[in-house]
């Protein structure tokens, strides 16, 4: 009789979708300065009220994977799929500074020491504030993960302090990180770009970018997406300049949406997402009533911006936003030859 293994593992994969995800994602601008974790990318991103919480899918998974050989085949990968690094004092561990670069240190040495979890990480996401000129070891130890994760995908790079930023860069230098396609980091590590040639997707943590947009204009050919985008005449007309074939932009509704017209007339822009959700309050404690909607006159400025855009394929206007349950709502708008 077949039992509960012998199931598909389509099956058994939608079995395990419904327990919590498997880790916070990272805090992007005055989310990093106060608020819960959220990851850099995702349109629609799941805010976790403790960060024990977001542990509660791990659990299952390691739990699943040690179970038997077959559920190790197939749930041994989705474990260490993403492997989460960020310590901050808002999300976690309430430690000193000196503690939670010890626990980053340790992270790191644990991957190396694992051999057999290398080829199963797909994603990583760092906090490295807590590193300096007296304390710099768990730097060295991230860039020796770096050159072992031959698959790694997706990379978030946190809060690197000014004075090392060239200590940074210099551990970089003369290397390539071919794998990774999906890039998120602070504008002060524009000196790193040239190590990441292969990445689709830019995603800024705050709102100053010129620096990295000049330094892609040269490293990176390949970008089509760039999330968390801030306009400003200057920031834009850099963007046509560096990326002239962009062709996804995500803008937060709360920085300089009154000047959409600047992205009129774009290269090959097909597909605009605005994030219109509350910055400093998960949703469970957020009250959906006092966020007012998306003014008429964004939108339509937003489908002007895509009905000006030289793109041939189809154009699209997506909003994220807070559903009067509390729960993210998108609206897809197909924008034609007419509006």
């Amino acid at each position: 009789m077949p039992s509960f293994p012998d199931l598909p593992t389509e099956i058994l994969m939608e079995i395990v979708s419904h327990y919590s995800p498997l880790i916070h994602g990272v805090p992007t601008g005055e989310r990093f300065a106060g608020d819960t974790a959220l990851h850099a990318e995702s349109p629609g991103f799941i805010v976790l009220e403790t960060v024990n919480e977001s542990l509660v899918g791990n659990e299952t998974l390691r739990a699943l994977s040690q179970t038997s050989r077959i559920f190790r085949a197939i749930f041994l990968p989705v474990l260490w799929a993403r492997f989460h690094a960020c310590f901050t004092e808002h999300n976690g561990p309430k430690r000193k500074i000196k503690t939670r670069a010890k626990m980053l240190e340790r992270r790191m040495k644990g991957i190396q020491k694992t051999p057999y979890i290398v080829p199963y990480i797909r994603s990583l996401s760092v906090t490295l504030t807590e590193c300096n000129t007296d304390n710099w070891q768990p730097m060295a130890e991230f860039i020796r993960v770096l050159d072992l994760l031959t698959n790694l995908k997706d990379l978030t790079i946190l809060s690197v302090r000014s004075q090392m930023v060239e200590v940074l860069s210099t551990s970089c230098k003369g290397k390539v990180f071919s794998s990774v396609s999906r890039l998120a980091l602070d504008n002060n590590l524009a000196p790193i770009m040239a190590s990441f040639p292969n990445i689709h997707t830019l995603t800024f943590i705050w709102t100053s970018c010129i620096d990295v947009l000049q330094a892609v204009k040269e490293s990176c050919k390949q970008i089509e997406t760039i999330n968390h985008f801030s306009l400003s005449p200057e920031v834009v007309q850099c963007l046509r300049d560096a990326v002239p074939n962009v062709r996804r932009l995500m803008l937060w509704s709360y920085y300089g949406l009154s000047k959409l017209s600047l992205l009129e007339g774009m290269e090959a822009l097909s597909e605009l997402r605005i994030n219109h959700r509350p910055l400093y309050h998960p949703y469970g404690h957020f009250n959906a009533r006092q966020l007012q909607p998306l003014s008429q006159g964004v939108v339509a400025a937003a489908k002007r911006v895509l009905h000006t855009s030289k793109a041939v394929e189809r154009k699209r206007l997506r909003i994220y936003e807070i559903a009067s349950g509390g729960l993210p709502k998108e609206t897809l708008i197909d924008v034609g030859a007419h509006l």
